[in-house]
């Protein structure tokens, strides 16, 4: 194995910082939206030739049900490093534009912060991958391993070609171990290391009782599609919010004493929270420390939405034919999504339900990567070093997302921006500080995995 000089890839961060930050601002003055397909499509193509700027290989794929992925790769040792990360913005709603203090695809640079929609989620996070091996090369070395990088361009929140993509391309994605795309530093500027991300079952419930609408003086008469949806998704959840279909939370991963002590460290600002939601108090009446460690660990059923009648702003008669609700499920590790969705329908069926039509929308599996695992202690062991802070780990996440995809791979979530980082919405932002010691922490990754071999 040649010498690796690490001091030297460092140094080279410093010397080409303005270069990593002048492409990174340019990546974010790229508008890309899902609902703008030539603007995704740009997108992915300057990804393609950043990476080929930097020494590597890419290739633009397009695929179903998503816009086009960017398949790259780094060449350097022999162990393989792969960083999922996603191109798109807007994963959430992004509230006023007008609160912004520059316009949010100009990426002005204000008080040495980076400022651009989509630059904390995850453009940031994504191009400190591709500058850390671009320093390999700045510093006159090949760099110690070889990256491999999956950038997405979501069409669909819930990624429905990702899983099609993987399979079709697992040789390309073949690795030791995985970064995941976003992290932070919380207020403390300690780094957090997420181990994992919740799935997702989302499914739309309909209830069709009449074949039209018909006047509601014969509500003595007819069954109501409201009524009966109304009562089917009473069924499913107990007074206190509760998930009340059985068995469906039996296979949920219960965490290791150990795991419970590392949640029970995470900072979690109920304050803000109860003063978000307008309420006094948690479900339950759980603290700070409890409240911490339940949205992490437990299940949730969640009615989103709900739809039947006519809703017009006046008296109208009538008795609704069709009636609809959407469902979210957040599955946590040990879960397993088709056996929930048997679960759900099963219960329906046994509470006199079983003409509630049940349509899946979405679906992914939870993953998590276990916190003794020898991958999750060096990336720890390198950001201590990196951002001079005792990192937080954090052994499961109450984020929903598509690691599953990379099942058997330790996968690390770590990224380049803070807590207050306003991601999606007005005034996102990462500190440029943030964004030089994000890249240092990855090129230092590097060096520990090709050493550790």
């Amino acid at each position: 194995m040649p010498e690796i000089d690490l001091e030297a890839a460092l140094a080279a961060v410093d010397e080409h910082f303005d270069t990593f930050v002048t492409e990174l601002q340019e990546l974010c003055r790229l508008r890309s939206r899902r609902q703008e397909p030539e603007q995704m499509s740009a997108t992915a193509d300057f990804l393609k030739v950043s990476v080929e700027r930097w020494g590597g290989t890419a290739e633009v794929i397009a695929w179903e049900k998503s816009h086009p992925y960017v398949l790259a790769e780094v060449g350097g040792g022999e162990r393989r490093l792969l960083h999922f990360n996603h191109y798109d913005v807007e994963v959430e709603p992004t509230g006023d534009a007008s609160e912004w203090i520059s316009p949010p695809y100009a990426a002005e640079i204000h008080d040495g912060r980076l400022y651009a929609r989509g630059v904390a989620d995850d453009k940031g996070a994504l191009m400190s991958r591709v500058h850390a091996a671009a320093a390999w090369q700045l510093s006159g070395q090949e760099p110690p391993v070889t990256s491999r990088y999956i950038l997405e361009g979501k069409q669909w929140l819930h990624s429905p070609g990702l899983g099609s993509f993987v399979a079709a391309h697992a040789d390309r994605l073949a690795a030791d171990a995985a970064l995941w795309e976003n992290s932070w530093c919380d207020g403390e500027g300690r780094p957090l290391l997420k181990l994992g991300e919740k799935g997702v079952l989302y499914l739309r419930l309909t209830s069709t009782t009449l074949t039209r609408e018909l006047t509601s003086q014969n509500t003595v008469l007819l069954p109501s599609a409201t009524t009966r949806l109304t009562a089917a998704l009473a069924s499913l959840l107990n007074p206190d919010g509760s998930c009340a279909v059985t068995g469906f939370a039996d296979d949920a991963r219960v965490p290791t004493d150990a795991e419970r002590a590392l949640l029970e460290k995470m900072p979690f600002d109920g304050a803000f929270l109860k003063k978000r939601a307008g309420i006094d108090a948690f479900r339950g009446d759980l603290d700070d420390t409890e409240a911490a460690v339940a949205i992490r660990t437990v299940p949730t059923l969640t009615v989103t939405g709900v739809q039947g009648g006519d809703l017009a702003d006046d008296v109208t008669l009538g008795v609704p034919a069709t009636a609809t609700a959407k469902i979210e499920i957040r599955l946590v590790p040990g879960q397993d999504p088709e056996r929930v969705l048997a679960a759900v329908r099963d219960h329906l069926a046994a509470a006199g339900f079983e003409d509630v039509a049940v349509d899946v929308m979405a679906v992914s599996h939870p993953h998590h990567t276990d916190h003794t695992d020898p991958f999750v202690a060096l990336v720890a062991e390198t950001a201590r070093t990196a951002y001079g802070a005792e990192p937080l780990v954090e052994p499961y996440t109450q984020w929903i997302g598509n690691q599953g995809v990379l099942s058997g791979l330790p996968i690390v979530g770590v990224g380049v921006s803070r807590a207050d980082a306003g991601i999606d919405g007005p005034n996102e932002h990462i500190r440029l500080e943030d964004y030089r010691t994000g890249i240092k922490h990855v090129v230092a990754i590097m060096a520990a995995m090709a050493v550790r071999a």
